[in-house]
């Protein structure tokens, strides 16, 4: 048997984000992945934080291949070998490159991704998130500053500006009218905005309110919707009304279809109320001709008791439903190569394998 390729990861070594923990905690990744911090924005300048020695160690655990500090189970770029971790000998980008070859914990280049999510200001109360609509009018000089050094600091070098991972871009006030003054000059390196929404207040008027110059800097989104159907969706969902939705996600369609949107994904966060939705779920993502359709673990935000999260989990090999989840992954719905299926890849394979052994 061929021993297993060494593998790379790109992003401690391109990804900053930042959280509201603390005022600004920031990690090198998503942090249900990779818990460990690097610094805080809050009390220190991008470069400090960059290249802590929190953030060197970490890289330093990419370049040796331990990955010591990821979570396998949670990752589902390590579960697939896709997005941003690789074979090492795969690896192309030239800064990467030199990474490895020269062995680089502290880097001589800025932030190339910056991820924003200091900020929970959400119009809607998803449970799997939050149990309130919340809108931080108490943290408005923090999150401003916050952006602020983002803007003065960290934005000039920066490829990718994805907002956001704690909120909704349209629904938080601060991070609509950061959108509404965005200056191109600001940024001149940048190459796309990502926006991370539920898409209920992506409107023609909303849209508009952003100017040209930026809008044009839009090149993907994720829209979460967590459901297939009405009646998940209003529990899923609190406070959306899937019809509208429906109603503008032809917006974003037509935006795909013309300029300036490159790539839409949408996304499932599977739990025990809306996994039977999944194979619905793709043939909404095909009827919009999407193209990534995403589905992920519940992760636990501390938004439900001990009791609720693990009759929510679904995912778990122990939950009383879980070899229906495996059943419904069988489904050859999941072959469509739009589907990502994230860290729920390993139950289908271990369903197929199954079903392939009984045959």
């Amino acid at each position: 048997m061929a021993e297993p390729r060494p593998l790379f990861c790109a992003k401690p070594f391109k990804r900053f984000e930042v959280s509201r923990r603390q005022g600004g905690l920031t990690h090198l990744c998503c942090s249900a992945w990779l818990k460990r911090a690097v610094g805080n924005l809050k009390e220190q300048s991008v470069a400090a934080v960059w290249n802590s020695v929190a953030a060197q160690e970490i890289r330093a655990s990419i370049l040796d291949g331990s990955f010591s500090y990821c979570d396998r189970q949670r990752c589902p770029f390590l579960q697939t070998v896709s997005g941003p971790v690789s074979a090492l000998a795969d690896v192309k980008d030239p800064e990467l490159l030199a990474a490895v070859r020269e062995r680089w914990t502290e880097l001589p280049y800025g932030p190339r991704d910056i991820s924003c999510a200091y900020d929970r200001s959400c119009n809607l109360a998803c449970p799997s998130c939050r149990t309130a609509v919340v809108v931080e009018t108490d943290r408005e000089q923090e999150i401003v500053a916050i952006q602020r050094k983002l803007n003065d600091e960290a934005l000039k070098d920066a490829h990718v500006l994805s907002i956001t991972g704690s909120g909704d871009p349209f629904g938080s006030p601060y991070f609509r009218r950061w959108l509404q003054s965005m200056q191109r000059a600001d940024m001149p390196r940048l190459r796309s905005i990502h926006l991370h929404t539920n898409a209920q207040l992506w409107t023609p008027g909303t849209w508009a309110t952003i100017p040209a110059e930026i809008r044009a800097l839009v090149g993907s989104t994720e829209i979460s919707i967590d459901a297939a159907t009405a009646a998940t969706y209003a529990v899923n969902r609190q406070g959306g009304d899937f019809e509208r939705l429906l109603r503008n996600l032809e917006l974003v369609r037509q935006l795909r279809r013309e300029g300036p949107l490159r790539r839409v994904k949408i996304s499932m966060v599977v739990q025990e109320n809306n996994f039977t939705e999944m194979p619905e779920f793709v043939r909404l993502g095909q009827r919009l001709d999407v193209d990534c359709v995403y589905f992920s673990q519940l992760v636990d935000w501390q938004t439900f008791a001990p009791d609720e999260l693990a009759a929510r989990s679904v995912h778990r090999p122990e939950h009383p439903r879980h070899r229906e989840l495996v059943a419904v992954l069988k489904d050859r719905i999941f072959d469509d190569p739009k589907v990502d299926l994230g860290n729920l890849t390993e139950p289908r394979k271990r369903g197929l394998f199954e079903a392939g052994a009984a045959e």
